[in-house]
């Protein structure tokens, strides 16, 4: 889980992504010049592709500052990415579980948590990298509008948070000497935003990038049970843990209704 960025830490976000910058662009670009894993699919789609591959389990937990983590138990993998949140957050979640899996070093002895500060860092920079490389060039080349708007087209094009986009370009602001761009961002970074759905659709993007999925995945835990029965079918267990998973499910799928 990582830390709350606000306009009172920004800068101090921007300090870090310095210190690890080059480091992590660079694990970034081993996987972007790789043909075989890009053109798979986009960016956004090809994290929760890559996850699946280590046993994705997709479900909507209330609470809009848990984006995701990775289980680790009896070293077995588990990633979750939460599934209430908009489909932006879920993108940038899933590339950030990506670094843990692939990249960290340090944080499997136990559940990845907040005192982990600088793997979380450097899982934030990573996301940023793999989802919002160009993203200055794009926010400067868009025709004059108000500047929360520009925002919004950025966070369309790029499938990418509203404050991922501001911390990005922040970095761009400060690296250029753009003061006035600087405050700017820092005026609007900790808006709420209840009605983007509303707010996109007025610009014609896509409301879906900003709205939950509420998608529910438990196929590799399913697939797990499964084989483990087939392989000892005399055990009783098997059929509790199934119970148990379906009972969960069933109960994910009520609430979720609910909100219909």
């Amino acid at each position: 889980m990582s830390e709350l960025i606000t306009a009172q830490n920004l800068d101090l976000v921007i300090k870090k992504n310095r210190e690890i910058k080059e480091v992590v662009s660079a694990q970034a670009m081993k996987l972007q010049t790789n043909p075989a894993i890009m053109k798979v699919a986009s960016a956004p789609q090809l994290a929760l592709l890559i996850l699946q591959g280590f046993g994705l389990v997709q479900m909507p937990i209330e609470d809009r500052f848990w984006s995701g983590a990775i289980f680790v138990k009896d070293g077995k993998i588990i990633p979750v990415v939460n599934t209430a949140l908009p489909r932006a957050n879920q993108y940038f979640a899933a590339w950030h579980e990506i670094y843990h899996l692939i990249f960290d070093k340090v944080s499997f002895d136990h559940f990845i948590e907040v005192e982990n500060t600088l793997e979380e860092r450097k899982a934030e920079c990573f996301a940023a990298c793999m989802l919002l490389n160009g993203v200055d060039r794009y926010f400067t080349e868009l025709p004059e509008m108000d500047f929360v708007s520009k925002i919004f087209y950025c966070m369309s094009t790029f499938q990418a948070p509203y404050k991922a986009v501001l911390v990005s370009l922040y970095e761009y602001a400060i690296q250029s000497e753009n003061e006035k761009l600087c405050r700017r961002i820092k005026e609007v970074f900790d808006l709420q935003f209840e009605d983007f759905p509303d707010r996109f659709r007025k610009l014609g993007l896509d409301d879906s990038l900003v709205s939950p999925s509420y998608v529910i995945n438990t196929s590799f835990l399913q697939e797990r049970i499964k084989k483990t029965r087939d392989l000892n079918p005399e055990l009783y267990y098997h059929k509790d843990n199934e119970a148990y998973l379906m009972n969960i499910m069933a109960e994910i799928a009520m609430i979720t209704r609910r909100r219909e």
